[in-house]
């Protein structure tokens, strides 16, 4: 069965710190989309629940997400950028969704050996090591990368792999766990 792609998203915007984390909402000095874009909103069905995504919300069971409050929504090199706040750390998460017309598929950036090499040979403002602050603190890497530069990122694929793909719902509903993919 595919991995419902938003199930990992929901997993990130409600529950945990990520371990790469960046100073403001990427790409930086970008204007927010007001509106989550017509290709994404509907429903999605899986065996893990139901996520109903509308013009600016995305509601998950009880939970109703907001777009410019609990997470804010910019565009670069073709993909949307999901950015949501950190509030253990003040900084951001970032997801980066991409769609071929047909599908959609989910990447975060991951603490790994590739994406901090290419941070540190890439990015003008060095990476700051950090620690959330509370009982239960977390370490997490800190960028800021400058617009260019998060397109290098973002060209260079120093996210990670997709674990699943879901097909775009187009104001429809769709089960991505009985989705076949058209060849052409």
């Amino acid at each position: 069965m595919r991995t419902l792609v938003f199930v990992v998203l929901s997993v990130v915007l409600f529950s945990c710190v990520p371990g790469v984390q960046f100073q403001e909402p990427m790409p930086p000095k970008r204007v927010n989309l007001p509106n989550i874009p017509k290709a994404y909103r509907g429903t999605i069905e899986d065996g893990n629940g139901s996520w109903k995504i509308g013009k600016d919300t995305v509601v998950l069971g009880d939970s109703v997400m907001v777009n410019g409050v609990d997470f804010l929504l910019r565009k670069m090199a073709g993909a949307l950028v999901v950015n949501f706040p950190v509030p253990e750390s003040g900084a951001y998460g970032v997801c980066i969704i991409q769609n071929d017309g047909q599908e959609m598929t989910t990447h975060f950036f991951e603490e790994d050996e590739v994406l901090l090499s290419f941070v540190d040979s890439a990015l003008s403002a060095p990476r700051e090591v950090k620690q959330t602050s509370g009982l239960f603190s977390w370490e997490y890497h800190l960028l800021r990368p400058t617009a260019a530069e998060f397109g290098q990122m973002l060209e260079n694929r120093v996210f990670s792999k997709a674990n699943g793909s879901c097909p775009l719902p187009f104001g429809e509903t769709v089960k991505p766990s009985a989705w076949i993919r058209p060849t052409n």
